[in-house]
């Protein structure tokens, strides 16, 4: 019995240890990358939990009320929607350190439009983003930083669709080589040529150049 004890004993500090270290990631990056930095930390990483997507597994369905938004620890998502010729389109690529959120459907409260997928086996701090926006209506530290993970989340949209609008296919291309080195090999080119709005042949093409 003292062995199975201390056993659960040990098994519930490595969950606890993990759950620190993960915390502390996530305030690192948002210090760093987000020019944020909350008095108590505490305040804003008790929201999250852990959670584990295996390559190929949904994190959101189209469809779904979307109710959290998340942080990636480890892993690689797309965000994609299924056209009416029944295509899958991609929309976006999210890596480890960055936030992710259905921001339209958690703002309106609708269902969602489009799938969040899980390309690789992927860790997630995930919160309730009502519970987030209420910490904030008493904490103006928690409410900059919300605004500050939405920005964020808008403004790589937004870049990625005046790419598309106003580039052509070569630009299009160029800019995902020097926005995303990393995923050219961590991609296959069918996602890659889904995201940027051109054909797997003609794809095939550029990388030639």
């Amino acid at each position: 019995m003292a062995t199975s004890s201390n056993n659960s004993s040990a098994q519930i500090q490595l969950i606890k240890d993990q759950l620190f270290k993960d915390q502390l990631q996530m305030q690192n990056i948002c210090e760093n990358k987000l020019a944020i930095t909350l008095s108590h930390w505490e305040n804003f990483t008790q929201h999250f939990s852990a959670l584990e997507l295996e390559a190929q597994q949904h994190w959101v369905q189209a469809g779904d009320i979307c109710t959290e938004l998340c942080f990636i620890l480890e892993g690689l998502i797309r965000i994609y929607y299924i056209d009416q010729a029944g295509n899958e389109v991609n929309q976006h690529f999210y890596q480890a350190n960055e936030m992710i959120a259905p921001v339209d459907a958690l703002v309106s409260k609708e269902p969602c439009q489009y799938f969040i997928q899980a390309l690789e086996p992927t860790r997630l701090m995930v919160a309730s983003y009502t519970a987030l926006s209420k910490s904030g209506e008493d904490n103006p530290e928690l409410l900059r930083l919300e605004i500050k993970m939405l920005q964020t989340i808008f403004i790589k949209s937004a870049r990625r669709e005046a790419h598309l609008l106003l580039g052509n296919a070569e630009q299009r291309y160029r800019w995902f080589c020097k926005e995303y080195p990393e995923l050219l090999e961590r991609l296959p080119q069918y996602h890659i040529a889904s995201f940027l709005g051109i054909t797997a042949v003609s794809l095939s093409r550029l990388r030639k150049k």
